[in-house]
Parts: structure tokens; sequence; C-alpha cells
């Protein structure tokens, strides 16, 4: 810091945790899970022989709405200024996917407020020493002594021809005083991040099947959004934004599974599928449980769910319909300005939903990639889509 800001006593401390590039890029946290063919009964005689076994019903698909009302996420800038400087103890943490050469990514920022005041966070970005350009988001989030809350995703183009790209992370903040006045510190540097960059990938196209008999019975016998513990963790975070099944609720629910499930993997040798009262009850699971308890949530409180299951990798989707522009403001508005991914078929549009692997709902799943048009799955042969019908 600054001769002047240590005058005061200011202590500012840094703390950098990402999540490694390998583990998020890999599907799972920690490991691949057994191959889709491996899952199955082995007396199965063509796995792929029965696609298509059930068949969705358009009519009964539903599509979450965007409410009217202004959506409100951010506190109120306190309004009571003072020149004493009270001091202050930060840390700051950031969460972010594998780095593609010329494509979009996303940089999840987590501040703890260590100290014995509270801090009020009303912007926050990186500049891009490479090309000396600023990527800043303004915010409005109070962070409480012993706190640590994300204040907000920032959303950057990875420049071309590169390798790895340095980011010098900064926080403007306002600080209580004991007299309840804020002080304002204005911009705060932390030490420069640096990041390795991979290379862009070429669009791969592996097979797709539809609800072969067996893999769509075994999930839909695991989907249960009738279960109490199922709704009453959906209802819970479906009414912080309460009304008609709406997209807000959809972003909390993936945050709050997000937040309260931990990755844990199965036993060595054996692939488990746990109910979704299983996995809120253990409060842990691997990316196969958090899909199954995903796509149950989203049954829970009126959506359309679907579970993708690829080589070695598992999660859910929701529809959302055809009005993808208005879905994708709805959650910028929710998140900030980030990229998001779906899939698209003869229904409609289907909604990314990997909370194992992605910072945000509409995030990239995990084994996949930006691409130039879009986004691609890698190291994969098969996708298998299992269409969620709870009546099963």
């Amino acid at each position: 810091m600054k001769n002047e800001k240590k005058t005061q006593m200011l202590k500012i401390t840094f703390m950098l945790l990402l999540l490694s590039v390998t583990i998020l890029s890999s599907g799972c946290i920690t490991e691949s899970v057994k191959k889709v063919e491996d899952i199955v009964d082995p007396s199965s005689v063509n796995l792929f022989q029965t696609e298509d076994y059930y068949i969705l019903d358009a009519s009964e698909l539903t599509i979450p709405v965007v409410p009217s009302q202004e959506l409100n996420i951010h506190s109120e800038s306190p309004d009571k200024y003072t020149e004493m400087s009270p001091g202050f103890e930060i840390s700051s943490s950031y969460r972010y996917t594998e780095f593609f050469e010329g494509t979009e990514t996303v940089i999840s920022v987590f501040v703890h407020n260590m100290g014995d005041t509270p801090v009020y966070i009303y912007q926050f970005g990186f500049k891009l020493k490479e090309e000396n350009e600023i990527e800043s988001y303004k915010t409005g989030v109070t962070v409480e002594p012993g706190e640590e809350v994300r204040i907000g995703i920032l959303s950057m183009k990875v420049p071309e021809d590169t390798t790895q790209i340095k980011l010098e992370p900064f926080i403007s903040l306002l600080v209580q005083t004991d007299s309840g006045k804020w002080h304002d510190y204005e911009n705060q540097e932390f030490d420069e991040i640096t990041i390795e960059v991979s290379e862009k990938m070429e669009t791969q196209n592996p097979e797709y099947t539809t609800n072969p008999e067996e893999l769509f019975t075994q999930v839909n016998e695991k989907i249960d959004p009738y279960d109490v513990q199922v709704r009453t963790m959906a209802a819970a975070s479906a009414k912080k934004y309460p009304g008609q099944y709406n997209i807000y609720q959809l972003c909390y629910l993936f945050d709050d599974t997000k937040e309260t499930i931990q990755y844990v993997s199965d036993p060595r040798g054996k692939d488990l599928w746990s109910t979704p009262s299983e996995t809120i009850t253990v409060g842990a699971g691997d990316c196969d449980d958090y899909a199954i308890l995903l796509a149950s949530l989203i049954e829970a409180i009126g959506g359309t769910s679907r579970v993708y299951l690829t080589d070695t990798h598992a999660f859910a989707a929701v529809y959302i319909g055809n009005d993808t522009e208005i879905i994708a403001d709805a959650i910028g508005e929710y998140y900030g300005p980030v990229p998001i991914y779906y899939t698209t078929d003869e229904y409609g549009c289907w909604l990314m939903m990997d909370p194992t692997s992605s910072i945000y709902a509409g995030g990239l799943p995990g084994g996949t990639a930006p691409t130039e048009n879009g986004w691609t799955f890698l190291n994969t042969s098969t996708i298998t889509v299992i269409d969620i019908a709870p009546e099963i």
C-alpha cells in the first residue's frame, strides 16, 4: 500500500483462491465418472437400440417467465460520508474456469471482511496489463464483519494469440466508522494474477442419443420433485423471488445448490446414483448426484428439466423456450453481463445448469469449451439426453 495509507493503520490482505483449470475442465471436480456404457446392466445387447423410448409432449413444456418488476440485488449506497479513515482488513478471492484465447470468459469475485466494521463494495474490476485496458463492473454489496460474499461476476474477452494473461484486480469500497458514517477508500489494488490461456478449440461433433430405455429408467427412478426435502429446498430458494415460475428462481436455485452441496467422490470402483433426498441429507455428492438433485429441484418449482450424460460427466439443463435474448438479459440482470450457453433441439432451447463446473446458471458445463461461434463438448464420443418424466 502507499505510505499515506500505511500511516492510517490501514491493513489490506490479499488471498488468491482459484479453482484448478485442469480440475474444472475435466468435467467433475476431482475425477471422471464411469463411461455411460459401464453404468448400465452389462446384459444389454445394445445400449442405444431403444433410443426415444420416451418422447416429450411439447404441450407440457414449461418456460420460466421474466418478472416485470425491477430486480433489486444491490444494497443502497451509503449517503453519509466522513474524511475520518477507520481502517479495514479484507481478502479477495477469484474463481474462474479455463481461459481460451479469443473467447469470452468470466471471473467470479469474492470478498471476505476480516475486520470489525462493515464494508460497502461499489465497484470491482481488472486491468489487463498487456493491453492496458480496464474491465470493471459497478455493484453494491455490503459485507458485514466476518462475512465472505460474492460481490459479482465479470465477463471479459481473452486476447487472441496469447498463452498467458496478467490481470491487476481492484476493488472500490467504503468503510463504516464508529459514528455510522462512511469513508471512501476509492480504488484499492491487489497483487497481479497470472492466468494460463489455452488454445482456441475447434467444434467437435459427438453422437447424440435420446432416452435409451435403460438409462431413461435409471435416471427417472431417482428423480423425485415430490419428496418433502426436495420441495422444501426448492420452495426456500424460489421464495426469494416469489410468484410464477421464473428465471430468477432458477438462478437462485442454482446458486443455493452450488453453495450448500459439496462435491464428494463415490467409493473407488463404484458409481452410485443417490436420490435427491439422500444428497440433501448428506450435503454432498458427485456430478450425477448434482444433476439428479438439480433436475428434481427444477421440476419441484414447475420447470421442465433434463439430464445430459457424456462419456465422463453428468449435468442438468432446464427448458427456456425460444426467446433466448429475453432470458439472457434477465440472467445478465441477476449476475452481471455474462455469456449464456444452451443447446437447441426441435422443442427449443435448454439452458445449461452444472454447479460442479460452472460458476453461474447458464455457464458452460464441465468437459466443454467456448468456440468462436458458441461452444463445444470435448473428448467425448456420445451425448445421451435423458428427459425427465416425474410420473415414471
